[in-house]
């Protein structure tokens, strides 16, 4: 599975640069952190996804910045399960050659350190819930040094 992590789709140029990754890397999933939009939807999708059979998920930023979305391609994989919370989308599938399962967590964490701390002990406590028998992917920007 070839996962591609990306910051923001604010510009044309980096929508143009997001779609020649996708399509050289013949990627199953895109994660996306920072969109800045509260809006995302099929044709936004297809800016930079193109035209193969998708399914997506997103949350919408919280306050100024933010917003996640992750992208999936779905002849390769099947997404049973969408999920969020704060600062936080979560896919759970199987992909559909292997039939393996899997759990992908796409994180955009806060900047503020009590915020952040909350963010890690649910973060904790849902990886432990969900690393039995399944691969378990979490990528993101997780505003650390």
């Amino acid at each position: 599975m070839v996962l591609y992590n990306a910051r923001g789709l604010g510009s044309g140029e980096k929508r143009v640069e997001i779609q020649r990754l996708v399509n050289e890397n013949h990627l199953f999933v895109l994660c996306i952190q920072e969109t800045k939009l509260s809006v995302i939807d099929d044709w936004f999708i297809k800016s930079f996804w193109g035209d193969a059979p998708n399914g997506f998920s997103y949350q919408p930023p919280l306050g100024a910045s933010g917003g996640l979305v992750t992208v999936w391609n779905s002849t390769r994989i099947d997404v049973w399960c969408s999920m969020s919370f704060g600062h936080t989308l979560i896919i759970k599938g199987t992909v559909i050659q292997t039939g393996e399962h899997f759990v992908i967590v796409n994180v955009y964490a806060p900047f503020e350190l009590v915020a952040k701390r909350a963010l890690w002990e649910r973060l904790t406590v849902f990886v432990n819930n969900n690393n039995n028998d399944v691969c378990l992917c979490v990528c993101g920007d997780f505003n650390s040094v």
